[in-house]
């Protein structure tokens, strides 16, 4: 097999507690002078971290966008790309979860699309969802309910700074939950039928590290396990989208239409769908499903820790206080055919490896079992 890898992603990762502080010097060498901060509504009005950023920003700081919403509704994109060219931003500092994140991104193509420039971005997450690595952003058609996906280089935020003092007001069902989220992209990577060497031994070190330091870190003063799980995160999706034949292969496009149909967060959809994904595809990867079982602690032959995979991973999630049914996340029973229809067509647009088996009438099945 010829790997075939091209390096995108940050420039510069700044990450340690304190590490926001850097955040003027990092504008400064972007040769920015009117930042703009894409922020969620929560951090806004119910912390006072927003008012340290924009401290920290000083006279760079061109204004707030404070209303991104859950999966990035399109009416949210239009109204920060307005504010960003009526301010006349020349970066964008994004502060948050995966919304903020995809929300600058698609600014960004957006702006792009309108004949512009693409703003460079400083992205400091809040959690563990680790889109601040990849140049893909998702956004919601609010009349269809359906997420669509793109992808462009160009969204790829600049700099990326990992303090984890800005988690320490994150919700922990949130926290544990995009933890799990970042073991669903580990696992994405390794059962991918062309997976590489190098993100395999970075997703092994991954699961490994959430293990050991995703449940301490449910405690907020313990900064250096949020620490070394930002860094797991990172690892998780490291280089997943920079190497050709590469992609996602069940979990995530479950939980990109079920969390915008249904309006669950994509963390609680892997803690939902992530061990039942495995065992819908245990047969077609059982070989990596035994490389995770190891990392998640388990021991015995290859095909004996391949099979109790799915139930480790179920067992670790049970320890972490997080929603685990769709009848608990809020979804609508009436409407999974509908649901398991839109999975189905992301993966027959990605051409996903599984798409032969993964049918509308499976994916029901599956999600009928989840409920």
């Amino acid at each position: 097999m010829i790997h075939d890898y091209s390096a995108f992603g940050p420039e510069r990762v700044l990450s340690g507690i304190g590490a926001v502080e850097g955040l003027g010097a990092e504008l400064d060498a972007l040769g920015s002078g009117r930042a703009l901060l894409i922020t969620g509504r929560t951090l806004a009005t119910q912390t006072d971290l927003v008012s340290r950023v924009e401290a920290i920003l000083g006279a760079r700081h061109a204004g707030t966008f404070s209303e991104c919403g859950q999966h990035v509704p399109e009416s949210s994109v239009r109204a920060a790309t307005a504010m960003a060219d009526d301010a006349a931003a020349d970066a964008l500092v994004v502060f948050g979860g995966g919304s903020p994140t995809d929300t600058a991104k698609m600014v960004v193509l957006q702006q792009i699309e309108a004949g512009g420039a693409a703003l460079p971005q400083i992205t400091m997450p809040t959690t563990l969802s680790a889109g601040e690595f990849t140049y893909a952003a998702g956004m919601t058609d609010e009349a269809t309910r359906v997420k669509n996906v793109y992808l462009d280089t160009r969204m790829q935020p600049r700099v990326v700074i990992f303090d984890p003092e800005l988690t320490v007001p994150t919700p922990a069902w949130l926290w544990a939950s995009t933890g799990v989220k970042a073991l669903d992209h580990a696992v994405e990577g390794l059962w991918w039928p062309y997976s590489h060497p190098i993100l395999e031994t970075l997703a092994v070190g991954a699961i490994q590290d959430l293990r050991r330091h995703l449940p301490a870190s449910a405690d907020p003063s313990a900064l250096e396990d949020r620490l070394a799980c930002q860094h797991a995160a990172w690892k998780s999706l490291f280089g997943l989208m920079n190497t050709k034949r590469i992609g996602l292969r069940l979990s995530h496009p479950m939980g990109h239409q079920i969390g915008a149909h249904w309006d669950i967060p994509h963390g609680v959809t892997s803690c939902i769908v992530l061990p039942s994904a495995c065992r819908f595809l245990l047969e077609r990867t059982a070989p990596a499903q035994a490389v995770i079982g190891r990392a998640l602690g388990l021991e015995g032959s290859d095909a004996e820790v391949a099979v109790g995979c799915a139930d480790a991973i179920d067992r670790f999630v049970d320890t972490l206080d997080v929603p685990r049914r769709l009848s608990v996340a809020g979804a609508k029973r009436e409407e999974i055919p509908e649901v398991a229809h839109a999975i189905a067509a992301e993966l027959e647009h990605f051409d996903a490896p599984d798409r032969d088996i993964a049918t509308p009438e499976a994916l029901a099945q599956m999600l009928e079992a989840l409920w």
